[in-house]
């Protein structure tokens, strides 16, 4: 069974089940739960992402090839759950290469260690180099989700 298969079928269900869970905390300050409507379909699709927050932004890096960030495409309403609270919000995908980059860089200051996840090389200061996050966000979309004034 190949890894997508196998992540679909029992990595996503099971983090769906504890991200919705009183014990969500074990995961929840990296991963939250998005479902997106589908724009023809009109079906709700959620699946577990990484996020990193900066301030009222939460940026999710995922593959081009996966499907459910397409419904973002200029702006659309979202449901997170998000440390075990469901908020009602807006997402905006960006595929533009440079855009990509740049929401790259800052999704990367925002979480350093994902430099090495992704092996983008660091300079001596520990800031991402630009050429290599390029190279490390080549077949990637990123997603900005506003947060709603608390």
């Amino acid at each position: 069974m190949a890894k997508r298969n196998v992540t679909l079928l029992f990595a996503n269900p099971l983090m769906k089940l504890l991200l919705r869970s009183p014990w969500h905390g074990v995961a929840s300050n990296e991963i939250m739960l998005i479902t997106v409507t589908g724009r023809k379909s009109g079906k709700p699709y959620t699946t577990p992402v990484n996020y990193v927050r900066d301030g009222e932004v939460l940026s999710v890096l995922t593959h081009s090839h996966r499907t459910w960030w397409r419904n973002l495409r200029g702006g659309a309403p979202v449901t997170i759950v998000l440390r075990g609270k469901t908020i009602q919000t807006m997402g905006t995908a960006y595929e533009k290469a440079d855009d990509v980059v740049d929401l790259f860089l800052q999704h990367l200051q925002g979480a350093p260690k994902y430099a090495a996840i992704f092996s983008v090389t660091v300079d001596s200061e520990g800031r991402p180099i630009r050429a290599s996050a390029e190279a490390a966000a080549a077949g990637k979309v990123m997603v900005e989700i506003e947060l709603p004034e608390s």
